[in-house]
């Protein structure tokens, strides 16, 4: 486990720099990373990059955002050093670009994007083997502390089907209902036994959130593309600079 890349890319001229951790410690039944793990080479995890080297690249490239990925980053014990000096030395934006909810997100992190699995503690552990109340509590903590925070859940039938995101919508709204909210349409994991919900599975759940949450967006992905994803959308290409 351990920050493991840096990319770089500029959109809508705002230079950014990823932080790219490896290792989780949830155990999701469909876990899209196993998705992305087939289709990468098999040294890509192979070295651990040191804070020294990550600082530096930082230095070097003065980036406006800084963005923490996974795996789950939140785990990383030198994530907050990391994040200090991108906040403090560079003036730089920080953003926990995608979080399972699990452990306390550090300061100096201006905002945060949570996957809130399932509201419903036992649905949660049965997806994830975890309970879910460090989740809410760590989501509920972010938001007091001020961290601009984004929200997210897998709409998967029959798992975690649209009454189970709606719940999580619920939850949300009562934090806050201008909290942004994404539901992606679950991307079938080889071997497991679920599958991607219809547009109109989908469409059913955002409209259900929509009752709660001002901002819902959907999105519905084939697994080809999220492996083409920094290819193909001008937002994710990037470089790789260590």
């Amino acid at each position: 486990m351990g920050f493991f890349k840096i990319t770089f890319n500029v959109f809508g001229n705002i230079p950014r720099v990823c932080v790219h951790n490896s290792g989780c410690n949830f155990h999701c039944i469909g876990c899209a990373y196993k998705i992305k793990a087939a289709n990468i080479g098999a040294n890509e995890h192979e070295k651990i990059l040191r804070t020294e080297e990550i600082l530096d690249a930082l230095e070097a490239l003065k980036p406006h955002r800084v963005h923490f990925l996974g795996g789950e980053p939140t785990i990383n014990p030198d994530l907050k050093t990391i994040a200090m000096y991108a906040h403090e030395d560079l003036g730089a934006i920080t953003k926990i670009g995608h979080s399972n909810g699990s452990e306390r997100i550090p300061d100096f992190i201006d905002e945060a994007s949570v996957s809130i699995k399932a509201y419903v503690e036992a649905l949660h552990v049965r997806y994830t083997g975890v309970s879910n109340k460090s989740v809410l509590c760590n989501f509920e903590n972010a938001y007091d502390r001020g961290i601009r925070l984004e929200a997210s859940t897998v709409l998967i039938p029959h798992m975690i089907p649209a009454t189970e995101v709606e719940q999580v919508a619920k939850y949300i709204a009562k934090i806050d209902p201008n909290i942004r909210f994404h539901i992606t349409g679950y991307i079938p994991v080889p071997g497991v036994p679920l599958r991607a919900p219809t547009s109109d599975e989908l469409k059913v759940a955002v409209i259900a959130s929509r009752k709660h949450l001002k901002q819902v967006e959907s999105s519905r992905l084939r697994a080809v593309d999220l492996v083409n994803l920094r290819s193909s959308n001008p937002e994710f290409m990037s470089i790789r600079v260590a």
